[in-house]
């Protein structure tokens, strides 16, 4: 086997924070590349809030107005059931690239109830539904032996993670969620780009803006079967590995003169909780101090990550209501930097509608 090369971890964070849009030359970054592996929203860490600190209009339409049922952006239930935000004319490819496989776990049987019940949701959203609703009448129309017992809800429905898949399927989407309840939507009229090998080109942009991966990590993120992330890998031709400290991990040759002349990582940015920066990464490689990784990936409710010059250098939150960011870095920085971050906190609530925040220092 040949050995591998060793690439610098600066030059993997000068790659990485260039791929993803964080750096001052935008000819590094690609936001079409960003939308097909999709920026992931939740009620605590809205997509807008990423696309903010890359962007400042999406198709014409600022970040605040970008994502809605009718696009250019809408939110799906996408990689690993997540609500993701997409282009809206890339819903077909995402539907065949996530689709499930016999493979997976589940296998044929997991397959034929997502088809059962996407062909349900399909008829019953034709129209903004609550997914309480929308839950409630698949219930009733899909065999029986589809339905569970749920003990959090204390209600007989279908088992969340088919309920998505097959949302996905159906290419439902969701409302941009600023309330409690989850509101389903029809796919809007907008006509789906014809990608070729969808489950292929998913696997590139996700090298192109990531550079040396694993794997075990692309199938973490994807939550994909083993054996099909496996046929991925040995379908390309191009890979080598690379060294970066101890650890190994596999990249299209080319990338790899484009990793080692990558501009260094300058600048500063507020990463939420499922920012791609930090989703897609090796947690381990991008924060090496164990207590500061423990800090920044907390499972439930965790905080956004302080970027500065590609690491991550400190923690934040937000309120909306007042608006306010709170900020606590690992180590000090110059007031310079204080003024950069402060910047990237206001375009935080510009990219959702709110009052310009107040900045805490912890």
């Amino acid at each position: 086997m040949a050995q591998a090369i060793t690439i610098d971890r600066g030059a993997w964070l000068g790659y990485r924070w260039a791929r993803h849009g964080l750096g001052p030359d935008p000819d590094w970054f690609s936001l079409d590349d960003l939308l097909t592996l999709g920026v992931q929203g939740n009620r605590q860490s809205h997509g807008e809030h990423a696309l903010s600190q890359r962007v400042e209009r999406v198709a014409g339409a600022p970040v605040s107005e970008a994502i809605t049922t009718d696009g250019p952006l809408v939110y799906a239930w996408s990689v690993r059931g997540a609500p993701h935000a997409h282009r809206a004319d890339r819903l077909d490819m995402i539907r065949e690239a996530l689709a499930p496989l016999p493979s997976e776990e589940g296998g044929q049987e997991f397959i034929r109830a997502v088809d059962v019940v996407a062909e349900a949701l399909t008829a019953i959203v034709t129209r903004a539904v609550s997914k309480a609703e929308a839950s409630s009448r698949v219930t009733e129309v899909v065999p029986q032996s589809l339905v569970v017992h749920c003990a959090r809800c204390q209600a007989r429905h279908v088992p969340e993670p088919v309920f998505r898949a097959a949302g996905r399927q159906a290419r439902i989407v969701l409302a941009p969620e600023h309330g409690r309840a989850t509101v389903l939507h029809p796919c809007p009229k907008t006509a789906q780009q014809n990608v070729e090998n969808p489950r292929r080109r998913l696997l590139e942009a996700y090298l192109r803006m990531n550079g040396p991966t694993t794997r075990p990590l692309y199938r973490e993120w994807t939550e994909a079967g083993t054996r099909g992330v496996r046929d991925l890998w040995d379908e390309r031709d191009d890979l080598v590995h690379v060294r970066i400290g101890p650890k190994r991990y596999d990249v299209p040759e080319p990338f790899v003169e484009w990793i080692r002349t990558a501009p260094p990582a300058r600048g500063t940015a507020l990463a939420p909780q499922n920012d791609p920066y930090l989703r897609h990464a090796d947690r381990g490689l991008l924060v090496p101090d164990g207590s500061r990784r423990t800090e920044v990936f907390k499972a439930l409710s965790g905080p956004g990550a302080v970027l500065v010059d590609g690491e991550v250098a400190g923690v934040w939150r937000y309120r909306r209501s007042p608006a306010q960011v709170r900020i606590e870095m690992f180590d000090a920085i110059s007031a310079h930097r204080k003024r950069q971050v402060e910047q990237r906190a206001h375009a935080l609530a510009d990219s959702t509608g709110d009052t310009a925040p107040t900045v805490v220092w912890a």
